[in-house]
């Protein structure tokens, strides 16, 4: 897992000094906002504290999707809500820290229009591709997109996320001419890879790992700098292109202006919630390594991750079509 993504204790108040309950938030449910598609990690994580949010909040934990831009859509929808902690939203790298980069009319700040609550998880990446293809490693891979330039297509959830840069990153490093194909989340893209309408993803891994379980996918590499504890026998893309690391992460936010201590009250509860052990179980078999650490940890993370991410978007010049 990226250093940068891992769990904050320092920063952040001990679990052990926590209330035994948070106290709850409102008189109505608390909504969620998924800006992705239906299928992905970002859908799947949300679902996980859903069911556990109502036993440690008092409340229900409803999902509200709105995926499209990139995720800018329910982002910018959050932006504009109530800060009152009765409305949530499911961030990432692609909502918070390559948006500012992409899009120069962007309808909102991703620091000034947020309060950040919690990273929930951090997971790396793992490169997919259709079993049909004669491509089982990471060379195999790179002689193949060398041999037919501009012949291999790879999904991702959309232009900015990180399935999308981690290709535009290998693309780079590697010198492959891959191209990109970018979709309104995951779960579309997987579909289609599954289908043989593209060649490859660099997923994450909670999104593919069942699909590469069960045969309909194949695994070569994850991209974070070591193997993933959850999936080790599969090798790292750095064994490889030595320096290549990509990670993605998943953050809870509440619109800016949110009291301190609904805040708290938030990080901490969902905290406890990430500490369960049957939450880690599912952690677990997802691939996905839990979240910690304090609301400013997480601001600590997303401004890293900000000026990593720009410097990448300026060298490939990515620009939106």
């Amino acid at each position: 897992m990226h250093r940068r993504a891992l769990p904050y204790l320092a920063g952040g108040l001990a679990l052990r000094s926590l209330p035994t309950r948070a106290q709850d938030l409102s008189q109505r449910a608390t909504r969620m906002v998924v800006p992705f598609a239906p299928g992905g990690t970002t859908d799947i994580l949300a679902r996980l504290l859903s069911e556990r949010f109502q036993a440690e909040f008092g409340q229900p934990l409803v999902l509200d999707l709105r995926p499209g831009a990139g995720g800018t859509i329910g982002t910018h929808f959050v932006a504009q809500q109530r800060p009152d902690g009765a409305t949530l939203l499911m961030g990432t790298p692609g909502t918070h820290a390559t948006a500012t980069a992409l899009y120069p009319n962007l309808p909102y700040d991703p620091v000034r229009d947020f309060a950040p609550v919690a990273l929930i998880a951090s997971v790396p990446n793992i490169v997919v591709v259709h079993p049909a293809l004669p491509i089982h490693s990471i060379a195999d891979l790179i002689a193949a997109a060398r041999a037919a330039p501009g012949r291999i297509n790879y999904g991702s959830a959309g232009t900015g996320a990180t399935t999308h840069l981690s290709g535009e990153l290998f693309r780079l490093m590697t010198g492959s001419d891959i191209v990109h194909v970018p979709y309104r989340g995951s779960g579309a893209a997987l579909t289609d890879l599954m289908g043989g309408q593209i060649q490859m993803m660099f997923e994450n891994l909670p999104g593919a790992i069942q699909h590469v379980r069960e045969g309909r996918l194949r695994a070569i590499a994850v991209t974070s700098a070591q193997r993933s504890q959850a999936a080790p026998e599969f090798p790292s893309v750095a064994e490889t292109v030595p320096g290549y690391e990509v990670n993605s992460w998943f953050a809870v936010f509440a619109p800016a202006g949110t009291p301190r201590p609904t805040v708290l009250r938030l990080n901490q509860g969902l905290r406890r919630i990430l500490a369960e052990p049957a939450m880690a179980l599912r952690f677990r078999d997802l691939g996905a390594e839990r979240g910690d650490g304090s609301p400013e940890d997480l601001a600590t993370l997303i401004g890293e991750e900000t000026a990593r991410w720009a410097q990448v978007i300026r060298t490939a010049n990515i620009t939106l079509q």
